[in-house]
C-alpha cells in the first residue's frame, strides 16, 4: 500500500468536514431534488497551450473549448502532474502524485503501484453512480493498465487493426525511419506520421468515441459518470481533409524558435530534451521535403482542431439531453506538447510547453465565464469533484479541492508540482518555474517576463532565494520506479 505524505493526508482527513460547512451541488437542490449531479469528464490527448483558449492571437482554433470555458472556469494555468500518458493519467484516476506512487513513465505498472486506492470512476459507481467510459481513459497499452470493473461498460481504445487508428501500412507521411540524436538509423513508429485519414470522418476513431458517449447521456438516468477520452491531437496526427483545410500551407503560422536555446542548460536537461525527440529526423529529411517540420506543424494544428470539434458534438449533446443544467463538465488533457520549442519534440520534458493544459470545469450555481490563474494540477481533479457531487471523500486523496477556486477565482493556492521520472520535478507558481533534476542540475523561468523560457536564470544573481523558496514544495517522498507492465 503506498504512504501518503502527512501535508497531503490531512487534506483527505478534513475535507467531510468542508462538506459540512459548504453545501454540495447535491445538497442545493438544483433542480427540487438531492440527487448528486451527472459528471461528463471529458480527456484530450497532447493538447497543449497555442490554442485560442488560451489567446485569440494563438494559431489553433478552438471554439468548442472557449464555448466549454464561457460555462465556467478555465484554469489559465493548469498542469499536469507528469508530461507522460501513464502517469498523468495515473495521477488523475487515483488522486496520487507519480512522486508518491512510483508510476513515472509509460509502462509503469500503476495497478501493481496502487492496488488498494480506490479510482475515481469506481468511487462515483460505489457511491451510487452509473459509470461508462469510451475512448483513451487508461493508458491503452495493454490490459495491465485498465480496472475495468470502475466502468459498467466501457468502449475501449482500439489498438489492433481494422479499428485502430492509423492505417494498416503507414505512414502517409513518407518518413520511413527514425534518425537518432547520435547519427543511428531506426525503424520510424507508425505514430510519427500525419495526413489526412481516414477519408470519411465518421471512420475516425474519435467520432466513434464520442458517438457512443453521446448515445450513454441521451439515454441514461441520473445520477452519471461519463468519461470520453479524445486521443487527437496525439500523434499520428490524422484529421478529415476538412480541417487540413483550415490550416493552409500557405498560411501557416510556425512556433517562435530561439537558435541555441540549450546553451544555458544542465547536462540533465539537454539528455531529456534530446533522448526522445523526433528533431534530428526533421533535419535528416530535409533533403527529401524542404516542407517537412511545417508539414508535422500543420498536422499538430488541424488534429488539435479536430478534437476540439469533437468537444463540441458533446456539449450539443448534453444541450440537447436537457441534462446540462445538472451535470459536472470538466474538460483537461493529460499533459502538452512540443513542436519544435527547445529544439524538442513530443512531451517528455519539464517545460509550459509539454506540461501547460486545457483545463476547465463547469459546474452549476458557480459563476461563469470565470478565469483563474492560480497554479492547478490533476491531482486536484478527484478530490474536486467528490466536493461538488457530495460525496465522502478517499483518504488517500493528495490534491486540493478547487472549489475554493471556482467560488473566488483569486483564492489562494499552492504551487504545481510536476514530476517526470524520480527525483526530477517542476515547481510553477504564479509566476517562475524551476526545475530541479535528480543529479542536482537546476532552471529558473521567469515566465512573464519570459514566456518562451528561453533564459534560464539558475546561475543569475539573486536567483537562488527565489529558488530556495520554490524548492520547499519538492516532494519529501521520490518512491522507487515502479516495474514494468507486460502488455
Amino acid at each position: 500500500m503506498i504512504k501518503i505524505k502527512t501535508k497531503s493526508f490531512l487534506f483527505g482527513v478534513f475535507l467531510p468536514l468542508t462538506f459540512c460547512l459548504q453545501p454540495s451541488l447535491a445538497a442545493d437542490n438544483l433542480d427540487g431534488t438531492s440527487r448528486s449531479p451527472n459528471v461528463l469528464f471529458i480527456a484530450i490527448d497532447d493538447m497543449n497551450d497555442w490554442t485560442t483558449l488560451f489567446d485569440k492571437a494563438n494559431p489553433i482554433k478552438t471554439p468548442n473549448l472557449e464555448r466549454l470555458a464561457e460555462r465556467g472556469t478555465f484554469f489559465a494555468r493548469g498542469y499536469c502532474n507528469s508530461p507522460a500518458c501513464n502517469p498523468s493519467r495515473a495521477s488523475v484516476l487515483s488522486g496520487v502524485r507519480p512522486s508518491t506512487s512510483g508510476v513515472y513513465n509509460n509502462s509503469s505498472n500503476w495497478n501493481k503501484a496502487m492496488p488498494e486506492v480506490t479510482i475515481l470512476p469506481q468511487h462515483f459507481k460505489n457511491q451510487g453512480y452509473q459509470t461508462y467510459a469510451s475512448g483513451k481513459i487508461f493508458h491503452h497499452h495493454g490490459t495491465a493498465f485498465f480496472r475495468y470493473e470502475a466502468f459498467d461498460e466501457y468502449l475501449e481504445f482500439p489498438t489492433k487493426q481494422p479499428d485502430r487508428p492509423m492505417p494498416m501500412d503507414g505512414n502517409l507521411n513518407g518518413i520511413q525511419q527514425w534518425t537518432r540524436p547520435d547519427g543511428r538509423k531506426g525503424k520510424i513508429s507508425l505514430n510519427f506520421d500525419w495526413g489526412v485519414y481516414p477519408p470519411d470522418e465518421t471512420f475516425h476513431i474519435d467520432n466513434r468515441t464520442v458517438d457512443w458517449a453521446i448515445d450513454k447521456i441521451e439515454n441514461t438516468e441520473a445520477p452519471f459518470f461519463i468519461a470520453t477520452g479524445i486521443f487527437r491531437p496525439h500523434m499520428p496526427f490524422y484529421a478529415p481533409q476538412d480541417w487540413y483545410d483550415r490550416y493552409s500551407m500557405k498560411d501557416l503560422v510556425m512556433p517562435d524558435l530561439k537558435k541555441d536555446d540549450l546553451a544555458d542548460l544542465p547536462a540533465a536537461a539537454k539528455q531529456m530534451l534530446t533522448s526522445r525527440s523526433f528533431i534530428s529526423t526533421f533535419r535528416a529529411e530535409k533533403a527529401r521535403d524542404a516542407k517537412i517540420f511545417d508539414k508535422a506543424v500543420r498536422g499538430y494544428q488541424a488534429a488539435s482542431s479536430f478534437a476540439d470539434h469533437n468537444v463540441g458534438r458533446l456539449l450539443d449533446a448534453l444541450d440537447s439531453s436537457g441534462k446540462a443544467d445538472t451535470t459536472v463538465i470538466v474538460l483537461w488533457s493529460d499533459h502538452g506538447f512540443h513542436v519544435g520549442e527547445k529544439e524538442h519534440w513530443e512531451k517528455f520534458v519539464l517545460y509550459e510547453k509539454a506540461t501547460h493544459i486545457p483545463y476547465i470545469i463547469v459546474a452549476p450555481g458557480f459563476n461563469k465565464g470565470q478565469v483563474s490563474y492560480r497554479p492547478v494540477t490533476l491531482v486536484d481533479l478527484y478530490p474536486t469533484l467528490v466536493e461538488l457531487c457530495g460525496l465522502p471523500a478517499p483518504d488517500h486523496l493528495e490534491g486540493e479541492s478547487l472549489v475554493p477556486l471556482l467560488k473566488n477565482p483569486k483564492a489562494k493556492k499552492d504551487p504545481a508540482i510536476i514530476t517526470y521520472g524520480q527525483d526530477n520535478h517542476a515547481i510553477r507558481d504564479d509566476r517562475y518555474r524551476y526545475i530541479r533534476y535528480a543529479d542536482g542540475g537546476e532552471e529558473l523561468y521567469d515566465t512573464e517576463n519570459d514566456p518562451h523560457e528561453w533564459n534560464n536564470l539558475a546561475q543569475r544573481t539573486g536567483s537562488r532565494k527565489i529558488m530556495n523558496e520554490l524548492a520547499k514544495w519538492l516532494p519529501d517522498q521520490n518512491a522507487t520506479p515502479m516495474e514494468s507492465a507486460k502488455r
